[in-house]
């Protein structure tokens, strides 16, 4: 989805709208499908479990989709940027990094393109609020579900 398709969207309303995306397991995702969002610089990717429940919010914005998805999968346990399944080791109480890894990948991603480098990031901050995903850590929730995304461009 690109953030064009939801800006007029409430933080309500595109909560609502995530939940009914399309979803793919992240194990089962291409180089193509990553690709296919070069158009967007930027973006934002959110990880679910098989029930629908969100997990992780994530940005791409230094990298591209193809770069930075599939950084946080590397089977390297000391890798300098697997945090995904460290996150899942602490909050799961999984002890082999081997087994949160393969958790991690039965995850499902959603894909938003953003254009503007500064939107990604403010909405990043804005959903991680809003949303509070599992993985992410939780903050005392500022964001209100009547706020419109487009408030958040830069």
């Amino acid at each position: 989805m690109s953030y064009e398709e939801c800006r007029a969207d409430t933080l309500a309303i595109f909560s609502s709208r995530l939940l009914q995306l399309p979803k793919k397991r992240v194990g089962d995702v291409t180089l193509s499908e990553l690709c296919s969002f070069s158009e967007y610089p930027n973006g934002l990717y959110f990880f679910f479990d098989e029930e629908n429940h969100l997990w992780y919010v994530g940005k791409s914005t230094s990298r591209s989709f193809i770069e930075r998805v599939p950084s946080h999968f590397d089977t390297r346990e000391d890798a300098w940027f697997n945090t995904l399944p460290k996150k899942i080791m602490d909050v799961c109480s999984i002890g082999e990094y081997v087994d949160a890894h393969s958790l991690g990948l039965s995850l499902h991603l959603v894909l938003l393109g953003v254009k503007e480098k500064q939107t990604a990031i403010n909405l990043e901050g804005a959903l991680r609020d809003y949303l509070q995903p599992e993985l992410n850590k939780a903050k005392k929730q500022k964001a209100i579900g009547t706020t419109v995304l487009a408030s958040y461009e830069a």
